[in-house]
């Protein structure tokens, strides 16, 4: 098996991540905790959306016939990441590093902290998550050729159902 890896759309993928990590960490420079919501709730929804959705565009520049599968997998990384980084914030609010007692013992304690804090860890993990995420992503479809058709090939011999125009 000759895997060859497709440097076009690895850059394209990790490019487009890239461009939207920087806008999701300078939407978080424009907050500050305690949060307004009336001022900070758009710049703080864009720290979670806009890498998924720059890596979208990436795959989609990348392999158009993939669309589908690229909103799937990047729906997919928006909706559970913020889990992830939740999960880690919590074990990591307390200590300063990260202890698992935390995170199944001392919730209560957690969230309370965090909540102080203004989950600084939180939109700090959240960009890094969707970066690695965005790293895999990019890593798996260099080396995986796209098996999806932009149309059938026509057999030899055969007229195409192409209409010129």
């Amino acid at each position: 098996m000759n895997n060859r890896f497709d440097l076009r759309t690895f850059i394209l993928i990790m490019g487009a991540a890239s461009i939207g990590a920087a806008w999701a960490f300078y939407n978080r420079g424009l907050t500050a905790p305690p949060y307004d919501p009336g001022t900070e709730f758009r710049p703080l929804v864009w720290v979670i959306f806009a890498t998924p959705f720059a890596t979208f565009w990436g795959w989609f520049a990348a392999r158009r016939a993939e669309r589908w599968w690229a909103a799937f997998v990047c729906f997919c990384i928006y909706f559970f990441s913020p889990f992830v980084a939740a999960r880690y914030e919590s074990c990591t609010v307390l200590q300063g590093h990260f202890s698992l007692s935390d995170c199944f013992f001392a919730t209560a304690q957690a969230q309370e902290q965090a909540n102080n804090s203004g989950h600084v860890i939180y939109f700090g993990v959240i960009v890094f998550i969707h970066l690695l995420a965005a790293l895999v992503v990019a890593l798996h479809r260099a080396l995986t050729r796209s098996t999806i058709l932009d149309q059938l090939p026509v057999p030899d011999g055969e007229p195409s159902t192409q209409m010129n125009g």
